[in-house]
């Protein structure tokens, strides 16, 4: 053997026991990693899921609290995009299609935030089928101006029985329309 040979098989195990530490930090179910998971995701059905996984593993942890509390939000955001009203996709709640300062915007919608799917709506108005979307999902989160604003948009696009569906969930969550000017009503 070698003085190279010889002096390569300690460096190699050195560097070998090296990595062994920063591999097990990095390791998929390790606390960080999963923590990591559980406050990134945007998308109702990953935090779900990413909860339970650190549920699963950490569940005395001093997280899993809040891991519990998120699951919950998390799973009525999930059966809300489960509705047949709710056209709304999972493409919706990538960060790389919000502006930047909507990021936190679309965690907050994915945890239930009415309001906070409200303002996605607005920011995506000139994508009419996004902008409906965000819309119905605030709407079936119980908020009353966006199941109004529906209303209002499917009046102007001429689709009365929606319009009249939206409005009446409205009323129906205690918005007070305003008055009609003019003569067309439904």
């Amino acid at each position: 053997m070698s003085v190279l040979q010889r002096l390569a098989l300690p460096i190699g195990l050195t560097l070998a026991l090296l990595a062994a530490p920063a591999a097990r930090a990095q390791a998929p179910d390790s606390e960080a990693a999963l923590r990591d998971q559980l406050q990134q995701a945007t998308w109702p059905a990953d935090i779900v899921a990413a909860a339970e996984r650190y549920l699963q593993r950490y569940p005395q942890s001093p997280l899993a609290g809040q891991a519990r509390q998120w699951r919950a939000q998390a799973e009525l955001g999930a059966r809300v995009l489960a509705e047949r009203d709710v056209r709304l996709y999972r493409s919706a709640f990538q960060p790389e299609a919000a502006a930047p300062d909507a990021r936190d915007d679309l965690r907050r919608a994915a945890l239930g935030d009415r309001a906070a799917a409200v303002r996605l709506a607005h920011e995506a108005r000139r994508d009419t089928p996004r902008y409906l979307g965000w819309l119905q999902y605030a709407a079936q989160l119980g908020d009353e101006r966006a199941s109004y604003e529906l209303a209002l948009h499917y009046r102007r696009a001429a689709q009365p029985v929606l319009a009249a569906v939206y409005e009446a969930r409205a009323v129906e969550l205690g918005f007070v329309p305003p008055r009609d000017l003019d003569h067309v009503r439904k």
